[in-house]
C-alpha cells in the first residue's frame, strides 16, 4: 500500500541553502601555485569591513572573463585557475541539484579586453554554468553597479553583537527593460488560441525543469520553488481561459493581478537565490507589524548589550528594508524590468477590476435596461491577453535561462509598446 505523502504549507520547510560547516582556518588549504588576486582581495575586504556594498544580480556569461588581469610593466597578465574535469562535474552536479551559487565579479581593469568583468574565485562554478548553458547565473558585483542588464539589490556589513558584523539588505538598483519577453509575439491569434498556447508552453517548460533537476542525498527546493511558480502561473491561465470562454472577461482580467504578483515575487527570488529566500520565508510566517516589533526588540537587545543606538537603528532598517522588498508590490515593482511607470498603469486597472470601483460600475451601467451581455468589456479582454502574455514570459525566459534551454524557445522579444 502507498502512504500519503506528508504534504505541508510550512514556508519554513523549504531548504533553499547548502549545509555549511565551520572550518579552523589552519585547516583549510589552498591550491598549490595559486596566484592571488590582490584587486579582488583588496575590493572584498572593504566588504567584509563594512565599507563596500556588493550588489546581487543577474548576468550574462558573455560580459564576464573567467580569471583575471594581474597589473604588470607594461600593461596587464592574464591569470586564470586550471580547474580539472572533475571540479566542473562536480559544481554541474550541484546546480542539477538546485544550487545557483553567485559568480564574484568585479569590473575589468584591462579597458583592452572586451569582457566588462571578470570573475578571478569561481572559475568552475563559471565553466559549469557555461558547459550546462546557463547564460545568465547569478553574480555578486564587487563594485559600482553600472550597465547592469538586470536588477540590483544591494548587500551590506552592518554591525552587530551577535557576530562582529552581519550582512542584510542595503538599497536597490532598478534597470527597466525596452524589449521584454513575449510567447505570442506581436501577430497575436485569438483570445482562446492565445491563452491555450501560454498554458502549453508553461507545461512545456515544467517538463523541462523536471529533466534538468537531479536529486541528491542533499536537499534543496529551487527547483522546486521553480516549478511551483510554473504550476500556479498554468493553474491561473486555466482559470482565465475557463472565464473567458464564458464571456467573463472583467472576472478573467482580475485573476492576471494573480499572475502579475506571482511575476513579481518570482524575478525577486531569481535575482538572488541565495539570499532572498530568507526574507520569502519570513515574510510567509509573518506580517510586516509584527516583524517590525521582533526588530525593535532585537533593537533594544542590541543596544543593551553595548551596540550604539546610532548602528542598532541601521541594522533595524536594513531588516525591515529586506522584509518590504519581497512583501510590499509596489517595493517589488521596482525591481521588475517593466519599470514603476507601468506598474502604476497595469496595477491601477487590474486593482480597479478587482474592487469594482465606479470605473467599472460604468461599464455596467447599460445591463439594467439592455440586457446583463451589453458590458463594455473588449479592452479588458484584449488587455488580459496582452498582460497574460507579458508576465507569463517574463517567468518562462527565465526559467528556461535557468535550466541551460535556448532563450529562442518559444519566446520573442516584444517592445512594451507593442500591446
Amino acid at each position: 500500500m502507498t502512504l500519503p505523502l506528508p504534504l505541508s504549507a510550512n514556508p519554513l520547510a523549504l531548504i533553499r541553502g547548502l549545509p555549511t560547516k565551520k572550518i579552523p582556518l589552519d585547516q583549510i588549504v589552498t591550491k598549490e601555485g595559486a596566484v592571488t588576486d590582490e584587486i579582488f582581495l583588496n575590493k572584498y575586504l572593504g566588504y567584509l569591513k563594512g565599507k563596500v556594498t556588493i550588489y546581487a544580480t543577474r548576468m550574462p556569461l558573455s560580459r564576464i572573463r573567467p580569471g583575471f588581469w594581474r597589473p604588470s610593466n607594461p600593461g596587464f597578465e592574464y591569470i586564470c585557475d586550471n580547474v580539472t574535469d572533475d571540479d566542473v562535474r562536480f559544481m554541474e552536479d550541484l546546480i542539477r541539484l538546485g544550487d545557483r551559487s553567485a559568480l564574484h565579479v568585479y569590473p575589468n581593469p584591462n579597458k583592452a579586453d572586451p569582457f566588462d568583468f571578470v570573475c578571478p574565485d569561481d572559475v568552475a562554478s563559471y565553466r559549469a554554468y557555461e558547459s550546462l548553458g546557463i547564460r545568465t547565473p547569478p553574480v555578486i558585483l564587487i563594485g559600482k553597479p553600472e550597465s547592469l542588464d538586470e536588477s540590483g539589490i544591494g548587500i551590506r556589513q552592518y554591525k552587530c553583537t551577535y557576530n562582529p558584523l552581519t550582512s542584510h539588505m542595503d538599497g536597490i538598483v532598478s534597470v527597466t527593460h525596452k524589449m521584454v519577453p513575449s510567447i505570442l509575439g506581436t501577430n497575436r491569434p485569438d483570445h482562446a488560441s492565445a491563452l491555450a498556447r501560454l498554458i502549453e508552453t508553461v507545461q512545456t517548460t515544467k517538463e523541462k525543469v523536471k529533466n534538468f533537476h537531479r536529486g541528491g542525498v542533499t536537499t534543496l527546493h529551487y527547483h522546486h520553488t521553480l516549478y511551483s511558480v510554473l504550476l500556479r502561473a498554468q493553474e491561473t491561465l486555466e482559470a482565465i481561459k475557463l472565464l473567458s470562454g464564458h464571456g467573463l472577461h472583467l472576472n478573467a482580467a482580475s485573476l492576471v493581478r494573480t499572475l502579475y504578483e506571482l511575476a513579481l515575487t518570482f524575478y525577486v527570488d531569481w535575482i538572488a537565490p541565495t539570499q532572498m529566500y530568507r526574507y520569502l520565508q519570513i515574510s510567509a510566517v509573518m506580517s510586516e507589524k509584527e516583524w517590525e516589533k521582533y526588530c525593535d526588540e532585537t533593537y533594544h537587545e542590541q543596544v543593551k548589550a553595548g551596540l550604539s543606538a546610532y548602528d542598532a537603528k541601521r541594522l533595524k532598517d536594513a531588516k525591515m528594508f529586506g522584509f518590504r522588498l519581497v512583501s510590499v508590490v509596489a517595493e517589488k515593482a521596482r525591481l521588475f524590468p517593466l519599470g514603476l511607470e507601468h506598474h502604476k498603469d497595469l496595477y491601477s486597472f487590474l486593482s480597479d477590476i478587482t474592487h469594482h470601483d465606479f470605473s467599472m460600475t460604468a461599464r455596467y451601467t447599460n445591463t439594467l435596461e439592455h440586457g446583463d451581455e451589453s458590458v463594455f468589456n473588449e479592452d479588458a479582454a484584449s488587455t488580459t491577453i496582452y498582460c497574460a502574455d507579458l508576465f507569463t514570459a517574463a517567468i518562462v525566459a527565465r526559467v528556461l535561462d535557468d535550466i541551460g534551454e535556448p532563450k529562442a524557445h518559444d519566446t520573442t522579444r516584444a517592445a512594451l509598446s507593442d500591446g
